[in-house]
């Protein structure tokens, strides 16, 4: 059973913007297509201080995917895509959304990329989502290290926003 993908990303969005991450900027909405892998992917873009961006999207879970496990170190700016997949794996084990079972990062099958290729989410009521996330540059270098070593997610904020009711009906 799938779960609504504009369900998942709207969990994802509240917790992103709740993190108060000092690199990021903006996070908004995109596509129109809420079917994983359809024409106009729903997705989440989060804009970063330079410009660059990581996205989020449903897609359709391939055969063969597996778990992998979350690395002990954030990978570097340049790789945006698996900053984001690790970066919303450590805001979920912060928040441990009720709405969730678990998350996982997964590798799938001919997709070679750095950490994972995607984020696997359960609900309670057995549903999943697998999101996909890539990258794009906005024009400017990546910093070579990372930006802001001192960052610790705001336990109180992320856990906080998970009460909000648009977020309770997510997942």
């Amino acid at each position: 059973m799938t779960m609504p993908t504009d369900r998942a990303l709207t969990l994802i969005a509240a917790l992103l913007e709740a993190s108060e991450h000092p690199d990021i900027v903006n996070v908004g909405n995109y596509g129109k297509d809420d079917r994983p892998g359809g024409q106009s992917p729903t997705g989440i873009r989060v804009t970063h201080r330079n410009q660059s961006f990581s996205m989020l999207w449903g897609a359709v879970e391939p055969a063969g995917t597996t778990g992998v496990p979350l690395p002990d170190e954030m990978p570097p700016p340049r790789q945006r895509a698996a900053r984001l997949l690790v970066f919303v794996h450590q805001l979920l084990d912060v928040a441990k959304p009720a709405q969730l079972r678990s998350w996982r990062l997964c590798a799938s099958p001919g997709v070679v990329v750095p950490v994972a290729a995607a984020l696997r989410l359960e609900g309670h009521d057995g549903s999943t989502a697998y999101l996909r996330a890539t990258s794009g540059s906005g024009g400017n270098a990546e910093p070579d290290a990372e930006p802001f070593p001192d960052y610790e997610i705001p336990l109180e904020g992320v856990q906080r926003c998970l009460q909000q009711e648009s977020v309770l009906s997510a997942a």
